[in-house]
């Protein structure tokens, strides 16, 4: 039994090092976010310059999508259950006014990779997040943060770690100034494989939401 974790460690590993170090990432990132009031799991497909974003219920419910393309700048918001989608406004512009960051040498293990902590205050918004980070690059980041940026998602925290550089929290803990959870973000997986071009396509039939 031992042997086989060895080897479930070292699998993930080597494919860790994989895809942070070669272009081109394609695949599948799980993530689940635990509020106080509500669990929500996040599948996020990622294929050259597009992606999708999947966030599910407790239940298994899909309850939105977000399709976006990172060369054209387009966002969509796509209700399945309305059968109707509407164009998102994402503001890439970097909010670091009225935010102090500290980055420590405190580190945990999460998944067997080794993330270290930056706490980022926010004086506006009266709140503190713990970002868990670890030395990996990854170059989906970047497209992820771009194309959700500020556009409302289950898993709003963890990309708009100011300055990513690259960088993809592994773990994202909020709190209210006075030290109360709002929410947790973690990363479960993040898995190489082929993905359809279909899966970024808005379906046929769905209707346009245009606001005024």
């Amino acid at each position: 039994m031992r042997f086989i974790c060895y080897i479930a460690f070292f699998t993930l590993l080597l494919s860790t090092n994989a895809y942070s170090k070669v272009g081109g990432f394609e695949g599948k990132v799980n993530i689940v976010r635990e509020g106080a009031y509500d669990t929500i799991e996040v599948e996020v497909y990622i294929k050259g310059n597009l992606i999708r974003v999947n966030e599910f219920s407790k239940g298994g419910k899909l309850i939105r999508s977000y399709i976006a393309n990172v060369e054209s700048g387009s966002t969509y918001l796509v209700s399945f259950s309305n059968r109707m989608y509407s164009k998102v406004k994402v503001d890439n512009s970097p909010a670091i006014s009225n935010v102090s960051i500290l980055k420590s040498e405190n580190y945990i293990e999460i998944n067997g990779i080794r993330c270290y902590q930056r706490r980022v205050k926010n004086v506006a918004t009266q709140t503190e997040t713990t970002y868990w980070v670890s030395e990996t690059k990854y170059d989906f980041a970047p497209k992820l943060f771009s194309a959700l940026a500020n556009a409302g998602s289950a898993i709003e925290e963890l990309v708009s770690l100011p300055q990513p550089e690259g960088i993809l929290p592994l773990m994202v803990i909020d709190r209210t100034r006075f030290r109360k959870l709002r929410s947790s973000i973690k990363v479960l997986s993040i898995t190489p494989m082929q993905i359809s071009q279909t899966l970024f396509t808005i379906p046929v039939g769905f209707n346009e939401l245009i606001s005024s």
